[in-house]
């Protein structure tokens, strides 16, 4: 469990190193980022795959479609971008070989070098200082994210901490953040609207991996369209949106009206994946489960 808190809290780091690699490589990969863009991705990879697609619509006005790699048909004409942690998955590799025969233009974001994958990408970009060594995804999650968005969007798009800002807000708030009085609920919902929806399905799969719970993730505004009749006195809504959505707002009044108990600081949503790893990490604990050895599952499904 050492191992995995400190893959958390070395996450400022990690976010500053994952700057400096992104800078190192923006000339190279700034021309592919044009017209529309598949990413690829299973698992925790998926979900920041439907988050980057999402932001990338947002921020580039142009059309972003997150793939689960095993359902991935050809597109010859889009830019593709392979997210894997490992570069092994059978199901990536395969899907990133197809669009490389086809002419597509590949680029790989992953947190191991010479890996399988990168036989079929134009362009790698490796954060191997991300990488954890056990099975369950932290800090590479967070690393992923940032380095796609500010791809994206440059130094500062909407709704999130500039480059300087960042590190330093989010070791504060994992000084600060104390989850000892969330550790109560066994029902836990995660929320986020537009690109912040991808991020709160991160999150419910970290506690499902971690605290073997099964938790919830919604689109905030869908919420209401009836998983809110499960929320009462013993949930947890977690909501990943900024303070100032006023959709979202009114979204959350209804829900605390239900009796749940409601965790919203927004800040920088990438601040909250990173307390949510280690709320999971102390539901765990707390629950007796060992989290760096989850129950069927391996580092990379390789088939």
């Amino acid at each position: 469990m050492a191992t995995i808190e400190q893959d958390i809290r070395s996450i400022p780091s990690i976010l500053r190193q994952a700057h400096a690699r992104v800078e190192e490589q923006r000339d190279a990969i700034a021309p592919l980022l044009d017209g529309p863009v598949v990413f690829l991705g299973s698992g925790s990879s998926y979900c920041v795959s439907m988050a980057m697609a999402a932001f990338y619509e947002q921020e580039r006005h142009a059309a972003g479609q997150a793939i689960i790699p095993s359902d991935y048909l050809p597109r010859p004409n889009w830019t593709h971008i392979a997210i894997s942690r490992t570069g092994e998955t059978t199901e990536l590799v395969h899907a990133l070989q197809r669009a490389h025969e086809t002419g597509a233009r590949c680029i790989l974001l992953t947190g191991q070098k010479d890996s399988p994958a990168e036989a079929h990408a134009d362009l790698t970009l490796t954060l191997e200082f991300a990488a954890e060594e056990g099975v369950i995804q932290t800090r590479f999650i967070v690393a992923a994210v940032e380095a796609l968005r500010v791809l994206i969007a440059g130094a500062a798009g909407h709704g999130f901490l500039t480059l300087d800002e960042l590190p330093e807000r989010m070791e504060q708030a994992l000084t600060s953040f104390d989850p000892s009085p969330l550790l109560r609920f066994d029902h836990i919902v995660y929320l986020g609207r537009a690109w912040r929806y991808g991020l709160a399905c991160t999150a419910a799969l970290n506690v499902q991996e971690t605290a073997l719970l099964v938790p919830e993730s919604h689109q905030t505004l869908d919420y209401r369209h009836g998983p809110i009749a499960c929320a009462g006195e013993n949930t947890l809504v977690w909501c990943f949106d900024l303070l100032e959505d006023a959709a979202s707002a009114a979204v959350i009044a209804d829900v605390r009206k239900t009796g749940a108990t409601v965790q919203w600081a927004g800040i920088d949503p990438l601040i909250s994946v990173a307390q949510s790893q280690l709320f999971a990490l102390r539901k765990a604990q707390a629950l007796g489960v060992d989290p760096a050895a989850p129950r069927h599952l391996t580092r990379a499904v390789i088939l």
